[in-house]
């Protein structure tokens, strides 16, 4: 069990699990082992990449590194585990010999190593010190071995194949005695993770099961000791986490570890890497993707050239530590240790909440397969969220709202669900925001270009990253238009690309399908990752156009369009005195609202007197509040449908001939 409020206690011994309900599926699933497990539960490692590029200003040893300059007169093992303990983080994991060879420890297989440097009067052990400092507080250690070496081959990724296949032994004897000698080092009690980058061809196994039987391989192929890659760099698992390989019925556990550098696209120090170091914002988004949707978040850490993690990097960790107990520790209400298929938590009075985190007890498998979370609202239960696979724990995002109560409904099982704990927060609404699910996620999509069966437009909306829409080769400005189904807000714009050819595109809206379309935003690359707002708009249709490419066609992931928090909405403008100002098309949704009157300068006008029209009738003084201001309140509780009226007559204090604009943003 990690600390802080957020642990919570695996109680049951995976013998125990047996009094849990079985249906013969839900025996037959796949289960995590006991070291599988208590990996899983640390939820956060913190990576230490030190090397001699850190002293080149690169990602790889060129070997152009003195070794009498890695003096590292300041290196200190106990401010790296600080700095894990910062964050939440249970395990170190040290890159024990990156790509260029250099080795941590005394090695008897290379010079090429800590014997060689000023460090200690080379006679450190950096291995050694740092498995000392985990015992003392109380962290795991993790160890990353590059497998090949710069003398047996020529370039990288190659899983320990030698050049020379005359000289394959002799650099598996060698590959072998390192992983013995680290192995050694760590100890048996402290060894928590084995991470191979790229994989290896080098049979190790019988090491890892005399000196690391309490560790999990990256890379590995073993059934019950065995993690995974999550795909990508930048520490975010996909929003249908499956732990299992090939899906929910998978017959082998296998969970995921999402890795990110702290500065972005750099793994090693440099003074001007410093400058890319990701926000708090960033790293908190990065908890809910990986974190919050079951996986392990491996964040790392880059000590510079005195053997110090620099200080903006230390308060960053803080922070983030901070914000992960500030955001998730304190429940507005938890229910714990449920089995069936619902749990619903009693507020008392109504909370103001916008997340809902969903544990489920994985040792018994993947049983939840779909379900969704609802909150009472004016006495009616509302559709917050839906999901379909938790794991160890998934949080969703929704829309804020007013709630006395809140449940979530398994709608699909393999076997009873057991739901370890469902809890609810009030979070940062920009974060919120940022999370919520995209508007456009498996709406009806056509495009005007496809390549093949494979690359369909609906594969462009599905929120599976290994799924895409690819057009004909050559196809002129191609395009995907998807239809919401009904006029829905939208403030943000995001794609993914599997190469970069994208050089200009333009995002276009309507209505319906009889009106002009009109555009809200154009740009030039997408690349792998592309983000970006724009005002507000309400529109039922969204056309992605691709003006101009490189290559023999478009292909994109994903392309998904959002609202955001705090965005306002031009709806209208204004002349004189009175104002009508029809808002049926943009209050499309039951909730609260501000309405904002300002003049042609962006100067805000005082409203005098102002009346809420529902549907043709005066609505109650309680929904509208602001007068003698220029921002009115307004609220709509009941249900709206397509011939929903809403709309505001309001009196200025302005001139005659006054001009100006009308702009409206929902608060919940």
């Amino acid at each position: 069990m990690y600390p802080s409020r957020l642990g919570i206690a695996l109680g049951v011994s995976l013998s125990a699990l047996a009094s849990y309900p079985a249906t013969s599926r839900a025996a037959e699933l796949a289960r995590p082992s006991d070291v599988q497990v208590a990996w899983h539960e640390q939820e956060r490692i913190q990576f230490v990449c030190l090397d001699p590029c850190t002293w080149q200003g690169r990602e790889y040893d060129n070997h152009t590194t003195a070794l009498t300059d890695m003096r590292l007169e300041r290196l200190d093992v106990e401010q790296w585990c600080t700095a894990a303990a910062s964050w939440g983080a249970r395990e170190l994991l040290l890159v024990c010999k990156h790509t260029g060879g250099f080795c941590w420890w005394p090695t008897t297989t290379t010079d090429y190593s800590v014997k060689g440097i000023p460090w200690q009067g080379g006679k450190g052990n950096l291995v050694q010190d740092l498995a000392a400092a985990c015992r003392r507080h109380g962290l795991a250690l993790g160890v990353y071995l590059y497998p090949d070496d710069p003398r047996y081959a020529g370039g990288i990724g190659r899983s320990g194949k030698t050049d020379d296949p005359a000289k394959q032994e002799e650099w598996n004897r060698l590959y072998r005695t390192q992983w013995e000698e680290v192995l050694t080092l760590g100890g048996k009690d402290l060894l928590r993770e084995i991470w191979f980058d790229g994989g290896c061809q080098i049979p190790l196994g019988d090491l890892f099961e005399r000196l690391a039987p309490n560790a999990v391989l990256f890379g590995v192929d073993h059934p019950s000791r065995m993690i995974r890659w999550v795909g990508n760099e930048a520490g975010i698992a996909s929003e249908a986490n499956w732990n299992t390989i090939g899906g929910p019925d998978g017959t082998v556990w296998a969970p995921m570890e999402c890795d990110t550098p702290l500065y972005d696209h750099n793994w090693f120090w440099s003074a001007a890497n410093e400058s890319k170091r990701k926000s708090l914002d960033h790293l908190l988004s990065l908890y809910v993707q990986s974190v919050g949707r079951g996986s392990v978040l491996l964040l790392n850490s880059t000590p510079n050239t005195d053997g110090l993690i620099p200080e903006g990097d230390m308060e960053r960790y803080r922070e983030f530590g901070q914000a992960i107990e500030r955001t998730f520790g304190q429940a507005l209400g938890a229910v714990t240790e449920v089995t069936g298929s619902v749990a619903e938590i009693d507020l008392r009075t109504p909370q103001r909440l916008n997340c809902s985190d969903l544990w489920e007890d994985y040792r018994l498998g993947h049983r939840i397969r779909a379900y969704v979370v609802e909150g009472r609202v004016n006495g009616a239960w509302t559709q917050l969220a839906t999901g379909t696979a938790v794991g160890r724990r998934k949080i969703d995002m929704f829309a804020p709202v007013l709630a006395d109560q809140v449940r979530v409904r398994v709608t699909q099982s393999a076997g009873e669900a057991v739901i370890r704990r469902f809890q609810v927060h009030h979070v940062d609404e920009a974060l919120a925001s940022a999370h919520l699910p995209p508007v456009s996620r498996g709406c009806p999509a056509t495009a005007s270009s496809v390549h093949s069966a494979p690359y369909e437009a609906r594969f462009l909306v599905d929120g599976d990253s290994n799924t895409r829409w690819g057009t004909a080769d050559g196809a002129r400005e191609p395009w995907v238009e998807i239809d919401l189904g009904r006029p829905r807000k939208i403030a943000r714009a995001a794609a993914s690309e599997l190469a970069d050819r994208v050089r200009e595109f333009r995002i276009e809206v309507r209505l319906s399908p009889t009106e002009p379309w009109r555009s809200v935003l154009a740009g030039e690359r997408i690349g792998a990752r592309w983000a970006a707002d724009f005002e507000r708009v309400t529109a039922r249709f969204v056309r992605l156009q691709i003006l101009a490419y490189e290559g023999p066609g478009a292909t994109l992931w994903e392309f998904e369009v959002h609202d955001r928090a705090a965005a306002w909405e031009a709806v209208g403008t204004w002349a004189g005195a009175a104002v009508d100002v029809d808002l049926s098309t943009t209050v499309n949704e039951p909730g609260q609202y501000e309405l904002q009157f300002a003049d042609g300068a962006g100067n805000p006008v005082v409203v005098e007197s102002a009346e809420l029209l529902l549907d043709g009738q005066l609505a109650a003084a309680a929904d509208l509040d602001g007068v003698g201001s220029a921002t009115l309140k307004l609220r709509r509780t009941q249900a709206l449908g397509p011939a929903s009226r809403t709309a505001v007559r309001t009196h200025l204090r302005v001139a005659p001939e006054a001009r100006g604009g009308v702009r409206l943003r929902p608060l919940w």
